[in-house]
């Protein structure tokens, strides 16, 4: 389907917006909304394929979406809430201030999705392709991203408090400045992530794979990284005080500067590891190995045997 086939303008006199696709009107304008609905959800229904379909500012509550064919579809500001997307072809859709609250896009293909601050608490993406997406300071606070695929994703000042990201990977994607407290991370793949000044305070990242991940500046105050795997890490100036880092793996990593008081480090691996300057006072270092490790300006005495 030509996207230039379906850019006409709204034919409400002075309006100037875009019509919808199998309209003559724009949203705003439309004289029937129900029967929009009703016959969008037929033709998607038999499986005909709406890619690149202009559907900006539609309220498609209630339509099933469900396995439908929406490739680069234009859904900015949409309303979608509660919708069902499990499963559909939405690749390449452009989702920006779109409101998606609740909605499941569960085992659905964002790859390369446009959303920019699209709302989306509580929605659902599990099992879901978001490579490449883009979701630029997006409200996703409470969705559920467990084993979805976020590989290179951009989520720069994402809203992402209380979200699950069990198993989730995220390897090579952007979450500088990205809002994750009370994140459930578990078994997550970070690796090569940029989580810089990112907030994680009091998430479970157990089991969880960032090597050659940047957290630089990132606060993970009492965040739990048990059995975490943090090789050649980047976590220079990060604020880890009462964080849970016992058996962790943080081979050659850099942790200078870091606020470590207060932190659980039994067992952990800091065998070449830069903690040059790194505040240790009140943490629990029995069993830790610390050889080949830069311990310069460090609070407490170490023994690195």
């Amino acid at each position: 389907m030509n996207v230039k086939t379906l850019v006409r303008p709204c034919r409400e006199p002075g309006c100037g917006t875009r019509a919808l696709t199998g309209s003559a009107t724009c949203w705003l304008h439309l004289p029937d909304a129900e029967e929009f609905r009703g016959h969008l959800t037929l033709e998607l229904a038999s499986g005909a394929d709406r890619g690149r379909s202009w559907l900006a500012g539609a309220d498609l509550r209630g339509v099933n979406l469900s396995g439908t064919m929406l490739p680069e579809a234009v859904l900015e500001r949409a309303t979608l809430t509660g919708v069902d997307a499990t499963r559909a072809l939405l690749y390449g859709a452009r989702l920006a201030d779109a409101d998606a609250g609740g909605a499941d896009f569960s085992e659905a293909d964002l790859g390369r999705a446009r959303a920019h601050r699209m709302y989306a608490a509580g929605a659902r993406f599990s099992g879901t392709s978001l490579k490449q997406a883009r979701l630029v300071r997006a409200v996703l606070d409470g969705a559920d991203f467990g084993r979805a695929d976020l590989t290179e994703a951009v989520l720069t000042g994402a809203w992402m408090d209380d979200c699950r990201l069990e198993s989730a990977v995220l390897t090579r994607a952007n979450l500088t400045g990205a809002y994750l407290k009370k994140a459930f991370a578990r078994k997550a793949d970070f690796t090569g992530a940029v989580l810089r000044r990112a907030l994680v305070s009091d998430g479970d990242f157990h089991g969880a794979r960032l090597d050659d991940a940047d957290l630089r500046g990132v606060v993970a105050v009492a965040a739990d990284f048990t059995l975490a795997s943090l090789a050649r890490v980047n976590l220079e100036g990060a604020r880890l005080r009462k964080a849970m880092l016992d058996r962790a793996e943080l081979e050659g990593a850099n942790l200078r500067g870091a606020d470590l008081r207060g932190a659980l480090l039994e067992g952990a691996w800091f065998v070449g590891a830069d903690l040059t300057g790194a505040k240790l006072e009140g943490a629990r270092i029995q069993g830790a190995r610390f050889d080949d490790a830069r311990l310069e300006g460090v609070d407490i005495v170490i023994d690195r045997d």
